[in-house]
């Protein structure tokens, strides 16, 4: 696998601790670095955000536009 998928995947395991805090802190948005990519001298940080902010979404087309779209699990909201 390579470094960059690597550093992607840790956004599976981060993706419902970062929805919990947004959620207990009352947050818009929140984000965690997931790894820095190194290139030479120059760093490339991968990031995950969440955002429910709308002027903040990245503006994008969809592969699969109906399976883009989830109903969020509602335990995340409760801390579970």
């Amino acid at each position: 696998m390579s470094a960059a998928k690597e550093l992607a995947a840790k956004a599976v395991e981060n993706i419902e601790p970062l929805l919990q805090d947004m959620f207990s802190g009352g947050y818009q948005y929140n984000e965690v670095s997931l790894g820095v990519l190194l290139d030479g001298q120059r760093e490339i940080q991968v990031q995950l955000k969440v955002t429910a902010i709308e002027t903040n979404f990245i503006e994008t087309d969809y592969s699969d536009w109906d399976d883009s779209f989830k109903s969020l699990d509602q335990e995340l909201k409760r801390g579970r």
